[in-house]
Parts: structure tokens; sequence; C-alpha cells
């Protein structure tokens, strides 16, 4: 079996590449499935992969690294129950040394041989920023992760290259070829096929890891600063009125508005809206504005389900009383709070970690 293990930043786009690549394999008649990975304990993500109809299950309440044996558990009641050929398995954005916590011990815990390959996705125009030495966007540790994220890489997938013209292509390519040139880079727009077809060629085509692989020299004091410097709020809200789905559309923009105007560094904001079988993700980071559909049909209902998923760089009871506001203020309709947890990741604390 073959377990792609996919990392990279919050926001770079590892969710919809994985849906993407999940349904080109199904349709190729291969057996696969996913494991989604968060601190928090409500994720758009895995609802999102569900509502694709592909078999998914969740490793909440920390990273992969932390909870480890929920992930091997997966990992281990998927090979029973669907014996997948492929388990695409995504970490939560802010994990990194995922060599010594997550590969290592997998490949030496376990008795059926597994191929492991790491691809790290990065935002090419964050990427972009970094390398010219604009790192101010995020606190200086958080910058330190996701630094030590592309260290490790087997495969830098740079995303979104659609988002930037040809001359900034370019300027970006270099960039990034002078830095990360003696690595495997792939240059991909998630939402074409032909790219989803050529990351999951590359990936089929390499020998994954079947040996312990090289640890990362990591200050874990770092590592902890730069997760406590971001906030994660999730929120799921019923609303209930006759223009329950704009409402749902306008606390999004909102939200994301009021975030900016503050100068706060967004990780990302997820959002999906519910009504019925329907559901729409919708997402931003500190570099793009929510994804909302030019043409979509509202719903015809006068009940909504709106999920949020916000990671931004500043303190959780700041992000938790925006939203809070903006909810207050639209006094029109009814709507309630359901489920709501803002915190800061703790100290990371690996259940293994196992060097060479």
């Amino acid at each position: 079996m073959k377990i792609f293990l996919v990392g990279g930043f919050l926001g770079s786009g590892k969710t919809t590449a994985i849906k993407s690549a999940a349904q080109h394999f199904i349709k190729t008649g291969r057996r696969i499935a996913v494991i989604t990975n968060d601190q928090g304990l409500e994720q758009v993500d895995t609802r999102f992969i569900q509502s694709h109809h592909i078999p998914v299950e969740e490793v909440t309440g920390g990273c992969f690294c932390c909870k480890f044996d929920d992930l091997k558990r997966h990992i281990d009641g998927f090979e029973k129950s669907l014996n997948p050929e492929i388990i695409f398995a995504e970490s939560v954005g802010s994990c990194t040394d995922l060599g010594a916590t997550v590969i290592n011990p997998l490949l030496q815990l376990k008795e059926n041989g597994h191929e492991i390959k790491l691809s790290v996705f990065a935002d090419i125009r964050l990427l972009g920023y970094f390398l010219q030495g604009k790192k101010d966007i995020f606190h200086g540790n958080v910058n330190y992760i996701y630094e030590k994220q592309l260290e490790e890489a087997d495969l830098i997938i740079v995303n979104k290259i659609d988002l930037l013209n040809d001359e900034q292509l370019q300027l970006a390519k270099i960039l990034i070829e002078k830095e990360y040139g003696h690595k495997k880079i792939l240059y991909q727009n998630s939402l074409l096929e032909k790219d989803i077809i050529d990351w999951v060629a590359l990936l089929m085509q390499e020998t994954g890891r079947n040996e312990t692989m090289q640890t990362l020299d990591i200050d874990y004091d770092r590592y902890a600063e730069g997760e406590a410097a971001l906030a994660w709020l999730d929120e799921e809200i019923s609303i209930e009125d006759e223009n329950a789905f704009g409402i749902a559309i306008q606390i999004i923009q909102d939200f994301y508005k009021a975030i900016t105007e503050k100068n706060f560094s967004i990780g990302h904001l997820k959002f999906l809206i519910r009504s019925g079988e329907e559901e729409i993700k919708i997402s931003a980071t500190t570099l793009s504005a929510p994804d909302i559909p030019k043409h979509i049909e509202k719903p015809k209902t006068r009940n909504v389900h709106l999920l949020v998923n916000a990671r931004v760089q500043v303190e959780p009871e700041i992000l938790e009383d925006i939203l809070t506001g903006l909810i207050t203020k639209m006094s029109s309709a009814q709507i309630i709070e359901l489920k709501k947890t803002a915190f800061s990741p703790s100290y990371p604390k690996p259940m293994y970690r196992m060097q060479t």
C-alpha cells in the first residue's frame, strides 16, 4: 500500500488537490482513502471530501505527530475495510518535522511494508514573498515552521500558479529554483485535471520511501511559539431566514473584511455552507479574498448551516469576538451559534520522534 503524505502551510491548496487526485484514481478503478487532520474538532475539509463520496477519516484535536495512534488506527481500519491501494494523509498546515514523527514511526512500527511519499504544498505567491525576504506577513516563528516544511519535502508542489501572470511566474520560478533546485519541484494549478494527473503520475512513478527518512534539525521551542501565534476558531452556525443563504455569504464577506481591516494575517479561512443535500465550500487566505462563486443558484430553503474554520495570527478571543459581533448585528434573522471553540495550539509533543 502507498501512503501519500501531504504537508504544507495553511491555505496552500492541499485539500483541493487531494480531492481531485482521489477522484482521478477512483475513475481509473483504484481503491482510495483519505485521512484529514486538524488541531480543531470540526473540519470543513473532512465534510468537503465526504461530499464527493470519497472514503475519509479524520484525526482531530492535534497534528498527526501528537495523535499518531489515531493516524495508525485509521490506516489499519482502512486496510481491513477497504484494502486501499493508496491513502492520502493530509497533515494540518501548521505542522512540520513529519519525517521523524510520522514517516519513520510508520515505517518502523508497521509489519506490512508501506511506501510513503511526502509532498509539501506551497502557494506560489506566499513562497515568492518568502524568498524575496518579505517575511512580515506572519510572525517570525510562523515563518520558521514554513521554512522547515519546505526543507524536509521529498517533492515540493508549487501551487496556484494560475494566480500569477507570465512575468510574475517566471520571476517566482527563478527564485524557487535557486533556493530549492536540489529538490523535485512541480508547478501546478490544482483546479486543472491535467496538472493533477501530472502530480499523481509522479507519485506513482517514483518509488516511495521504505527506509527511514533523514530528520530535521529543529528547535521545538520556536516551532511551538510559531503555532501559538495562530488562533484556531471553529464554529457552526444555524441561520433561519427567507434569505438564509445570502446571510451566510454576508457573514463570510464581513468576517474576512473585519480581519483584513485590522491587518491580522490569515493562514486560512474555510467555510462550508450546507443547505439540505447541497454543500458549498468557500476559502480565503491573507493573499486571496473569499472565492465566492460568481454564478450560484441560491438554495430554496429557510435554513442554512455555516461551518467556519479560521486560522489567523491573532489572539483567539479577539477572533471569536469579531465573528460573534458580526452575528449579533444581524438581528433580523434567527442565527444560533451551535458549536464554538477558539484556542491556540499547545506545545507539540510527538508520540514518537525517530531520528536518523
